[in-house]
């Protein structure tokens, strides 16, 4: 049975269309997810509970590779030899760490991944996920193309790893290591309770809830200090959302915060927030700066 939806979350809206979509899904192998065929021939998963995709209708991958791994700095960090790590608020569809890894792993850079995420899919549901049928732009297929493949191919070894684990996974921490180069750790929990180690710094955060709308619990100043205290001075926070009360707790906390365009064909604005060379102990020496 095929089914369509509106991606009803504003934070997606495509800056190409005035109005949403109506976009076909098709049951998943999960009890009321369905995956959705984006904009770029990408797949994500609709949540019919929330009435929410896990991604951008404009365009999964799209999302996942200009929103976080480029914006980040990630990407470039990696074809650069930089040893990185990011620390992911929202694994999902597990898409951005595919990605992330996949570059990593082009490149033969070490990348240290952690994930936070409520509830994993199982490895039915992962193993429906295809990465390299994505209808790239031009501009974007002749950086990306291997990446995609890529990341298809590191699909296999987390649908053998998730498989391995319990079909219901309690809370916890779950670690792989998937090449010798890309480190995996997911943390099965409420995201709102995780705190920031230290010892444990992270070059990017990928912020990647749903929406504020919807997990108004995960867009907090709390929850936000605790990311900006596992960044490393100049490291990135990115987000696809841009709403005003987001960026200004960001700016409150220390962050340069700036709305930059989206993917082609996607949202208008997203989120870049860069945490402060001479920020220290979590909090700014500096003035707190939004760049709108």
């Amino acid at each position: 049975m095929v089914k369509y939806v509106s991606n009803t979350n504003t934070e997606y809206d495509c800056a190409v269309s005035m109005s949403q979509p109506t976009r076909a899904t098709t049951p998943s192998k999960a009890s009321g997810l369905h995956w959705q065929i984006t904009d770029d021939g990408s797949q994500t998963l609709w949540d019919e509970r929330v009435n929410e995709t896990y991604h951008s209708g404009c365009g999964a991958v799209v999302e996942s590779l200009i929103v976080y791994l480029q914006n980040s700095g990630v990407h470039d960090r990696l074809r650069s030899g930089v040893r990185t790590a990011v620390l992911e608020y929202g694994f999902g569809t597990a898409t951005a760490f595919l990605l992330t890894a996949a570059v990593a792993e082009l490149h033969r850079v070490p990348l240290r991944y952690r994930a936070l995420e409520l509830s994993l899919l199982s490895a039915e549901v992962l193993a429906e996920l295809r990465l390299d049928r994505c209808d790239l732009a031009p501009y974007y297929a002749e950086q990306f193309r291997e990446v995609l493949h890529g990341a298809q191919e590191l699909l296999k070894s987390l649908v053998a790893w998730r498989a391995e684990l319990s079909p219901t996974v309690s809370e916890g921490i779950y670690r792989a290591r998937f090449t010798e180069h890309v480190d995996l750790e997911v943390i099965v929990g409420d995201a709102g309770q995780y705190s920031a180690e230290s010892c444990e710094l992270f070059d990017a955060v990928y912020f990647d809830f749903f929406s504020p709308a919807t997990c108004p619990n995960l867009w907090t100043r709390n929850v936000y200090q605790t990311a900006i205290e596992s960044l490393r001075p100049g490291g990135s926070f990115t987000s696809y959302c841009v709403k005003s009360d987001v960026r200004h707790d960001l700016a409150a906390l220390g962050l340069v915060v700036e709305r930059v365009a989206g993917p082609l064909g996607g949202k208008r604005e997203v989120l870049i927030a860069t945490k402060p060379q001479e920020q220290t102990g979590g909090m700014s020496t500096g003035a707190h700066v939004e760049l709108i």
